[in-house]
């Protein structure tokens, strides 16, 4: 298992509170892909860090998140938005093959994201 230190935190917190035009710049600058090895980049770059010290705080924040979430918590990033898990009631449904065919869906536990006022604002300029 894999910590990462007050400092890193401190200065991931740091270089995520931000604003949009940090990531729009990291984004352009990138080839277009927005996934894990954009966040590691964009970490790294910001936070003054190695790649491999941002991928390591990276997968421990994920983790957290995940844990989190999975143990019913609810994860707030104030101006962010929200992790939390959902029940969803079994359902009656119809089969998209045979649309006269009823099927039943079963009862289950979702993840859910709430986009935060900060974050909606920035996407709506």
């Amino acid at each position: 298992r894999t910590f990462i230190t007050r400092k890193m935190f401190a200065q991931l917190r740091n270089a995520l509170a931000r604003n949009a035009s940090v990531f729009q710049t990291a984004r352009n600058a990138s080839s277009g892909a927005n996934g894990k090895a954009w966040a590691v980049d964009l970490m790294a770059s910001e936070a003054g860090i190695s790649k491999k010290q941002a991928e390591i705080a990276l997968k421990s924040l994920l983790a957290g998140i995940e844990g989190a979430v999975v143990a019913g918590e609810r994860v707030t990033f104030q101006g962010f938005g929200s992790f939390e898990s959902v029940a969803r009631a079994a359902r009656t449904g119809v089969n998209p093959q045979n649309p006269t065919q009823k099927i039943k869906i079963p009862a289950s536990v979702a993840p859910k994201f709430k986009a935060g006022s900060a974050f909606k604002s920035a996407v709506n300029k």
